[in-house]
């Protein structure tokens, strides 16, 4: 783990996540909803919809709604709810105002998905204190709430912030008060921070894995989780054995990658319960898909190749990916493409826990540039 500096700073690391960000977008032209259950989402078509809940607002929340659940679910728990259909035009418009944002206050700046970015922001704490004469924990906060209200002043939504030594930390943290929240972890408090949590907590890790890790080492909370051996972990999870142990005691010295020119773009969704019905499966990697077909469009990208990620139960993960004939703006290719992949689990009796789709080899589009619209598809 990297830690202290020759000055006393440690690295220092933001995770910045726009609050139920779909809601949130369609919220900031409908105001007057905010103080109403707002769903974004298929047509529930009164509780017969087929589709699934992309975002809801925190109100909505509160009534059982939660990304992923079936439209028809949420039509049951709030039928007064206000649903809308998507426009992921404009969703992907304002990621790339609020990303625009959040950049001028990183020294680098990961861009992860449409609605959340890491942020290293040690050199500029660093400099904060020196000519500000602020102290650490200080200047943490008011770099925070400048970005809070940066976003909020410019775009009309809020942004949850949480700050540690690492990112899967920072990410944890973020989660931690949401909405409009702000949560600090001190390298000092890491472990303890992290000791009471649920193992349910960690990224990645569902109800299932939560499942075995009760069931087998009769375990509930990261720091349980921190002593059973590492052997033991391989035994039941293979190289995810090593990961849960490094997670269990803070450990995760990534980096904070700039992410100005993508080499690829990639969004995922990971499902509340695992999920054995492929028609749901595919319905919900088409949101996927169009989630990432708004930042490629918002951010001019022509691309060639097009890749899905499936996870199973106990982490089993398979990617897929194929290659165009020529670059392609195309929403219609990047479906057609995504399906293919997709229709060879169709036989498969495993259950799914996370489904992603990727796209990459991208290149800037010109004004003028022709795009495979019309591309032949086999």
């Amino acid at each position: 783990m990297k830690e202290a500096r020759g000055d006393g700073f440690s690295r220092t690391i933001f995770h910045v996540d726009m609050d139920s960000f779909y809601a949130s977008c369609e919220l900031s032209r409908r105001p007057e909803m905010k103080s109403e259950p707002f769903v974004v989402g298929a047509d529930p078509r009164e509780g017969k919809g087929r589709g699934v809940v992309l975002a809801c607002n925190y109100i909505a929340k509160k009534q059982g709604l939660k990304s992923g659940m079936p439209i028809s679910r949420a039509w049951e728990l709030s039928p007064k709810a206000q649903y809308v259909t998507p426009d992921f035009e404009l969703y992907g418009e304002i990621s790339r105002k609020v990303m625009q944002l959040v950049r001028q206050f990183g020294d680098r700046t990961e861009q992860v998905s449409i609605d959340e970015a890491y942020l290293d922001v040690t050199d500029r704490l660093r400099k904060i204190s020196r000519e500000e004469g602020e102290t650490r924990d200080i200047a943490i906060r008011e770099l925070a709430a400048e970005i809070k209200k940066s976003v909020f002043d410019n775009q009309g939504i809020t942004c949850s912030v949480g700050v540690a030594n690492s990112k899967l930390v920072a990410k944890i943290a973020t989660d931690m008060n949401k909405p409009d929240g702000f949560t600090i972890v001190k390298p000092e408090e890491v472990l303890s921070f992290l000791g009471p949590l649920s193992v349910s907590k960690i990224p990645g890790v569902g109800k299932v894995t939560q499942r075995t890790l009760s069931e087998r080492f009769h375990i509930e909370t990261i720091a349980e989780l921190r002593k059973i051996p590492i052997d033991d972990l391989r035994d039941a999870f293979g190289r995810s054995g090593l990961w849960l142990s490094n997670v269990a005691n803070g450990m995760d010295e990534s980096e904070v990658v700039e992410s100005w020119d993508p080499v690829s773009i990639s969004s995922e969704t990971t499902f509340q319960e695992d999920e054995g019905d492929y028609a749901k499966v595919r319905q919900v990697m088409e949101e996927v898909a169009r989630d990432v077909f708004s930042r490629v469009e918002s951010e001019r990208y022509l691309f060639r190749n097009v890749g899905i990620k499936i996870r199973f139960t106990g982490f089993e993960t398979h990617t897929r990916s194929k290659s165009l004939r020529a670059h392609s703006v195309s929403l219609e290719v990047l479906l057609h493409e995504c399906e293919k992949m997709l229709s060879e689990f169709y036989e498969s009796e495993k259950y799914v826990r996370l489904i992603g789709v990727r796209v990459s080899s991208l290149k800037k589009r010109e004004d003028d540039q022709k795009t495979l619209m019309d591309w032949e598809m086999d």
